[in-house]
């Protein structure tokens, strides 16, 4: 993704959000033995019941500009970063854009101070890439 503008910027760190939902989880590997799933209704084994959707894997392109994203992570302090990954987590999936209530609510203060501070970390570290 070429970072253009500061909108762009502000879409990579979404973009990055729903890309790190795509990655495979961290597995446990302590826990050897498992049983395979087994449908608990024979009328569900055969395909008769409504199917469910995945969002599929990662593209390569996907995962470079998740990488780049972590990259401009690190020159954000602490509570930046934190913020910046919790919008973009709140977006992830939604055509409505972050939602703002939900963070305010997680971190305790109000959701027009929690999108200042998003715009205000968002315009810094576009500042420190130039």
């Amino acid at each position: 993704m070429d970072i253009a503008t500061v909108d762009d910027l502000a879409g990579l760190f979404f973009e990055a959000a729903q890309t790190e939902r795509k990655l495979p989880r961290a597995y446990d590997l302590r826990v050897k033995g498992c049983w395979p799933e087994v449908a608990p209704d024979p009328q569900l084994a055969y395909g008769y019941h409504a199917a469910e959707y995945s969002i599929g894997p990662a593209t390569s392109k996907e995962v470079t500009n998740y990488d780049k994203a972590l990259r401009l992570t690190m020159m954000l302090d602490d509570s930046d970063r934190k913020l910046v990954w919790a919008v973009a987590h709140s977006a992830a999936r939604r055509a409505r854009g972050p939602h703002w209530a939900r963070v305010g609510r997680m971190m305790g203060v109000h959701a027009q101070t929690v999108k200042r501070r998003f715009e205000r970390a968002i315009l810094e570290l576009w500042y420190k890439m130039s």
